[in-house]
C-alpha cells in the first residue's frame, strides 16, 4: 500500500523519459517533390450556383427584424425594471447592452444585494447586444450578397444526333456493348 505512490510517480518519469522527442523536417533535407497532383482552386461561380434574387430581399428583412425584436425587448426590460443600473442606456439600440454591461452592479439602494440577478442581466445584456449586432450582419450580408439573374442558362444540345458505343460490364466473366447517344 505505502508503495503506490512512489511506483506511480516512478513508472510515470520512466514512461516520460522513454518516449522519443517530436522534431520537425528539415526543409534543407526534404525529399523533392514528386509529381503529386496539385490542388487547385475551384471554378468561379456560375449563374446556376448563386442564390436566387429574392434571397437578397430575405436577408435584409430577417436582419433587420432580428433586431429590431431584440432592441424591442431590450426598450421593454428598462421600463419594467428601472431600478436597475444603466437601464435607460438600453434604449440606445445595438451600443446600449454593452454600455449597460459596463455598470453592472448592486442598485445604490440595495447593498446587501446577491450576485445572481448581477449575472444573470450580464448575460442577457450580452445575449441582447450580440443578437442587435448579428441581425444587422445579417442585413448587411443581404445588402451585398450577389445573386441571380433570375434567368436558367438555357441546356447545351449537340449541333446533331450523336451515337456511340461503349463497353459494359455485367459481372465477372462478362462483357457486353452498349449505346448511348443524343437526340
Amino acid at each position: 500500500m505505502r508503495f503506490r505512490t512512489p511506483l506511480a510517480l516512478t513508472l510515470t518519469a520512466l514512461f516520460s523519459c522513454l518516449a522519443s522527442p517530436a522534431h520537425a523536417q528539415d526543409p534543407l533535407t526534404a525529399p523533392p517533390e514528386t509529381g503529386a497532383p496539385k490542388l487547385e482552386l475551384p471554378p468561379p461561380a456560375q449563374a446556376a450556383d448563386l442564390p436566387p434574387p429574392g434571397a437578397r430581399a430575405t436577408l435584409i428583412v430577417a436582419g433587420l427584424s432580428t433586431t429590431v425584436v431584440s432592441y424591442g425587448l431590450a426598450t421593454g426590460v428598462s421600463f419594467l425594471f428601472p431600478e436597475l443600473r444603466g437601464s435607460k442606456d438600453l434604449r440606445i439600440p445595438v451600443a446600449g447592452p454593452w454600455m449597460t454591461l459596463g455598470q453592472t452592479g448592486c442598485p445604490t439602494n440595495d447593498p446587501d444585494c446577491s450576485a445572481v440577478p448581477m449575472v444573470l442581466s450580464g448575460v442577457f445584456m450580452v445575449l441582447s447586444g450580440v443578437t442587435q449586432l448579428g441581425g444587422l450582419a445579417i442585413a448587411g450580408e443581404g445588402l451585398f450578397l450577389n445573386t441571380s439573374s433570375g434567368r436558367r442558362p438555357a441546356p447545351k444540345r449537340a449541333a446533331s444526333a450523336t451515337v456511340r458505343a461503349v463497353p459494359m460490364d455485367f459481372g465477372p466473366g462478362s462483357a457486353g456493348l452498349g449505346f448511348v447517344g443524343s437526340f
